[in-house]
Formats: structure tokens, C-alpha cells, sequence
């Protein structure tokens, strides 16, 4: 789509109030001074694009009361913008015309659902987290508030979606620590289910990317990602603090170990290497746990994947 240009010459404050027009999603108007720029500046630039851009926007949201929204109206304007994403090409450039049109469209969104009596809402239907909307309009205090909510409505419920998200929002307010632990945790539920398309940790889309290359790993390489990335500095061990919390991830370690033993699913491999890397991060608490020990762990770890392994007690003996 095109971009503003210089604000002194009268093709330009035509151009600009088109532009502007269309980011205040008064598309008719938008067209309209559009329309009047071609006419009288058929050499000038090619606004074709943008009128097109508005016209879809037109066509298909001329009935919806943005004043006050009701679910319904909610839930078809997040299609049209998937639709519209789609069209586009989606992702754009930061600071580009259409990412300054989709935060206008997602604070309207957000602003008419709360007139209409939703501001509690933490999903639209299609289970889509309200959370997500605000992140979209690039409120992320409100994203973080809505997803946190959205996840203690349902705290043992593993959604890898909803994490991810909230690690996009976090660091929007440049909150990197924030961000990561919630990506972590949501490669920790399901990989497969993180949205990776609006990801906003460059780092990690780029490492994702790379993820294997030139290794031999058994099963999906993205769900090697986790090991990798904790192993690379990106994550941060996991400190289980008491006897509580190392019991649960010694119940999920056995719990993969056995369906690992019995089906010899390497699919598998990645979750459980990374859960005995979590049980070998905690040693020194892990001693007080009879029946589960260290040396097996890393013995197990070393048969699965013998050059991580070797890379994880390399990592080690440096910290010491």
C-alpha cells in the first residue's frame, strides 16, 4: 500500500487527506478524495491500491454499528480481517499504512464492544481471545489484563495460543524477560498451536528458521525449538522452588518416559528430553526425591540426543 508523502504541496495534502481518511475508516471519503487526486493528477502517483483497500472495507462492513457492537458484528470483522490479511500479504512493515489501518480498526473493535456492554469479555466467538484483539490495536495493558484473565478461567487448561500472545504483548512494553518466560511456557504446551505468523520476536522466528539445520534430530524440528532455544540463551532454565512443583514435573517426565517405553514414538523425544533438562537444572532439589536419579536422567538424555547433550553439560560446567 502506499505511503504518505511530504505535507506542503497540494497534490500532496490531496494524497495525505485520502490516506487519512482511509485511517480513520471513512472509506467512502477516502475513495472520493481519491478519486478527485486521479483526476486532477493523472501523471501523479498510483492510488489504485488504496482505493481498492477501501472499497473491500466498504463493501463488506457498511452494516456494522461501530459505535456499539454486539459479538456477532465482532466476530465478522476479525474474518474480514483475515480475509483482508490474506489479500495483502500479511505481515507488514512496522509503521507502514497498513499496520497504522489495523490499529484503528482493532481500537474501533475493541472501543464498540465495550459500548456494548462486552468489556469483560475475554473471548469473541470462534474462541478468539479478546486478548488478541487489543494486541492488535497495540494495548497491551489491556491485552495482558484480558489474556491473564482469559487463563484463570480455565488454569489447568494448556493453551499454547493464548501464551503466545501474551508474550507478544509483553513485549510491546518492551518487557523481554516477561515475553519469553510466556513463550516458553507456550512451546512447552504445543508448539504446533503458538501463532508464529504474528510472533513479534524477531529472534525467535529467526531461530525457529534455523532450528536443526545440519543436525540429525528425531522427530518435528520445531518441537526440538524448546531444547534449542534454552540451550542457546534464549530461555531461561526453569527453577522449580519446592518439593510441589517438582513432583508435578516428575509425574510429566514419568508419564512421557512411559508412553515413550511403550510405543517408541520419537516424536516424543523433544518434549521429554526437555523435561529431564528441567529435572537436571534442579539438582540440588532433585536429591531429596529418592526415587528419581540424576545419573539416569543424564544417561537417558545422552541416548536420546547425544550432541545436545553434549552442548547442555558443556553449558553446565561453565556455570560452575
Amino acid at each position: 500500500m502506499s505511503e504518505q508523502l511530504g505535507l506542503f504541496a497540494d497534490e500532496n495534502i490531496l494524497f495525505n487527506t485520502g490516506l487519512q481518511r482511509l485511517l480513520e475508516m471513512d472509506f467512502g471519503g477516502c475513495i472520493q478524495t481519491l478519486q478527485r487526486y486521479k483526476d486532477f493528477y493523472p501523471c501523479g502517483r498510483d492510488v489504485t491500491s488504496v482505493m481498492e483497500v477501501a472499497l473491500f472495507l466498504r463493501t463488506r462492513l457498511h452494516q456494522i454499528n461501530w459505535n456499539r457492537m454486539d459479538m456477532a458484528d465482532a466476530e465478522r470483522c476479525y474474518r474480514v480481517w483475515l480475509e483482508f490479511e490474506s489479500t495483502l500479504g500479511y505481515p507488514w512493515k512496522t509503521g507502514s499504512l497498513e499496520e497504522n489501518l489495523q490499529i484503528g480498526y482493532f481500537s474501533r473493535l475493541a472501543n464498540g464492544l465495550a459500548a456494548g456492554g462486552y468489556s469483560k469479555a475475554t473471548t469473541i466467538p470462534s474462541d478468539v481471545p479478546m486478548g488478541l484483539i487489543y494486541l492488535l490495536a497495540h494495548r497491551p495493558d489491556d491485552a495482558i489484563a484480558s489474556l491473564q484473565a482469559l487463563i484463570a478461567e480455565a488454569p489447568e487448561k494448556e493453551n499454547a495460543r493464548v501464551y503466545g500472545y501474551l508474550g507478544d504483548a509483553y513485549l510491546l512494553q518492551s518487557d523481554l524477560r516477561a515475553a519469553r518466560i510466556c513463550y516458553r511456557e507456550a512451546f512447552v504446551m504445543a508448539p504446533d498451536q503458538v501463532d508464529l505468523m504474528r510472533l513479534k520476536d524477531r529472534e525467535i522466528k529467526e531461530r525457529i528458521e534455523d532450528v536443526g539445520q545440519g543436525e540429525e534430530l528425531d522427530g518435528d524440528t520445531l518441537d526440538w525449538f524448546l531444547v534449542r532455544a534454552q540451550l542457546d540463551g534464549i530461555f531461561e532454565p526453569r527453577v522449580l522452588r519446592d518439593l510441589g512443583s517438582l513432583r508435578h514435573w516428575i509425574n510429566r517426565y514419568s508419564n512421557l518416559l512411559n508412553a515413550y517405553t511403550k510405543r517408541e514414538d520419537k516424536a516424543l523425544l523433544p518434549r521429554l528430553f526437555y523435561h529431564a533438562m528441567v529435572l537436571s537444572d534442579n539438582a540440588e532439589i532433585l536429591q531429596h526425591v529418592k526415587k528419581v536419579k540424576l545419573v539416569e536422567i543424564r544417561q537417558m538424555m545422552k541416548t536420546w540426543q547425544p550432541a545436545l547433550f553434549a552442548k547442555y553439560m558443556r553449558l553446565l560446567a561453565l556455570a560452575k
